[in-house]
């Protein structure tokens, strides 16, 4: 009994130290993982029961679906060219059969010790903010949102906050200063959000707080409702009206251009596609020569150069001098303070990035993106817009591969060839692959890979009625929505994101009791 207790007080210390290390690093979450698998294995050797544990792990229908997806991997090593990218893709996956085999072959969790971890995990993703905050305060002058997020991906940590936040809410303490404690944990996840410029996390935000609203207003009318749960998509909506239908406002006119700079060069002038930067054209009143020799004189990176973003330091000169409603000569350039230059150097391309907020900085980013990409299709290093050409180009790789797909590795081999019949204005450092977990299953199985897949994830959850509970559709909306616009489980943090509250709220968790007829 003493061995027993020591094997379970290992099994809870491993899980702990997985939730803990998941929003900081992934060599302590691996190794988390690990002990949580060799403390397993140990056990069913020290009990003379290490077939049993495989074998109730293998016989329980739930268990077995769910591990079935990291063996459709294994399958489609048979017909990958590429065994290198699909092996390391089933090494990423691991955490999924170490947790379906370990949580789907042990006991269940205590209610109290299942909400433990949780708050732990939810505690240590806020903890991990806090020192992003501190150690990378630039990022807030910068505009620079990803660089905020300095221990994982900023799209993986949106996704963890959006998680922690319904943790928070739903694990809802009895004790008043508990309740404080929660309440300013989710009102710092919601302003983090929105310091990290996360359109990912308010979009997700928005969905969370529009089922809420349906599942919990109970009290109220079926019209009230109804008006909850639009408002979030109301919200969502009217951003999208603002960033992509209604016009900028414009203060130039295109018809009242100089044709030359105060210093007698000749004026370059786009009056078919300008584009607009806070207001102002773009693409009028450049004096490249000007620009260049003084540019030059002031900056060690060449105006034909790269900026610190790996784009043209000539497009972020140009659109931060419109920003400021300055033209693009030398006298507009010699408005630019040493601050500004250096701003500019490392990418920033509006006077406007850090003193407004991260959110509205990245709002704009994607207008402009989207303003570029209708004006001349400019897709290159600009995330939202090439995320059409990794669509287009996807869709084109899965309709041609509908029946078995391309195997567990060609995916990149797929995209690859197909840019180089057609590279749709992307450069090659941008020949990326789909960004949408679906999509890539698709691609990488056929329709009935993508099918089997969604099965494997969904029919666990309902048949052990896991999908009753509230926190795990909380995390099913995040993990479907973030499959929209990322390949979330070809990461160890996202694969993990994804398998670790899954199996404990399926695997894990106390059984719900059935419904009575």
């Amino acid at each position: 009994m003493k061995g027993s207790a020591a094997f379970r007080y290992v099994h809870l210390g491993a899980l702990a130290l997985a939730v803990v290390a998941l929003p900081w690093s992934e060599f302590l979450l691996s190794n988390a993982l690990i002990l949580l698998g060799v403390n397993w294995l140990a056990e069913g050797f020290a009990q003379r029961d290490l077939g049993g544990r495989f074998r109730r792990a293998f016989r329980d229908p739930a268990c077995a679906v769910w591990l079935s997806f990291f063996g459709l991997h294994l399958l489609g090593l048979l017909w990958t060219t590429d065994l290198k990218w699909g092996t390391d893709l089933c090494r990423i996956l691991l955490p999924v059969p170490i947790l379906g085999l370990v949580l789907g072959s042990s006991p269940r969790l205590s209610t109290t010790e299942l909400r433990n971890l949780l708050l732990l995990g939810a505690w240590s993703v806020v903890g991990s903010t806090l020192v992003c905050l501190l150690l990378r305060r630039e990022a807030l002058t910068t505009g620079d949102y990803r660089s905020l997020s300095l221990f994982i991906s900023h799209i993986r940590l949106a996704l963890m906050l959006c998680f922690a936040a319904a943790t928070f809410v739903y694990h809802w303490p009895v004790r008043a200063l508990l309740r404080a404690a929660h309440a300013a944990a989710v009102l710092w996840i919601l302003v983090f959000l929105l310091l990290m410029g996360s359109v990912t996390g308010v979009v997700i935000g928005g969905a969370l707080l529009g089922w809420a609203f349906f599942r919990y207003a109970k009290r109220w009318s079926p019209a009230v409702r109804a008006v909850l749960v639009a408002l979030p998509i109301a919200i969502v909506a009217t951003i999208i009206v603002a960033l992509f239908l209604l016009p900028e406002p414009r203060t130039e006119r295109l018809d009242a251009l100089e044709p030359r700079s105060a210093g007698g060069e000749p004026y370059y002038h786009d009056r078919e596609k300008p584009q607009l930067e806070n207001g102002y054209f773009v693409w009028v009143n450049i004096a490249d020569g000007e620009l260049e020799r003084g540019w030059n004189r002031r900056s060690m990176v060449p105006y034909r150069g790269l900026d610190a973003q790996g784009l043209p330091l000539r497009t972020a000169l140009v659109r931060y001098l419109t920003s400021m409603g300055l033209r693009k000569d030398s006298l507009g350039l010699a408005q630019l303070r040493e601050a500004d230059v250096r701003r500019i150097e490392q990418g920033i391309t509006s006077v406007r990035t850090g003193r407004v907020t991260t959110l509205q900085t990245r709002l704009e980013q994607l207008r402009y993106e989207w303003e570029a990409y209708l004006s001349n299709g400019a897709t290159s290093g600009h995330s939202t817009t090439m995320r059409l050409v990794f669509l287009r180009t996807g869709l084109d790789i899965a309709r041609a591969n509908l029946l078995l797909g391309t195997g567990t590795g060609d995916t990149q081999m797929a995209f690859n060839a197909a840019y180089e019949r057609d590279p749709q204005g992307l450069e090659p450092r941008w020949w990326l692959r789909a960004h949408d977990q679906y999509l890539t299953w698709c691609i990488s199985f056929g329709v009935p890979g993508l099918l089997w897949c969604l099965f494997a994830w969904w029919w666990p959850a309902w048949r052990l009625r896991a999908a009753r509970q509230p926190l795990f559709v909380a995390w099913a909306i995040i993990a479907a929505l973030s499959g929209l616009a990322e390949d979330t489980l070809e990461t160890q943090m996202g694969a993990t994101f994804a398998a670790l509250p899954y199996a404990l709220l399926v695997f894990a968790a106390p059984l719900m009791p059935r419904s009575k007829p």
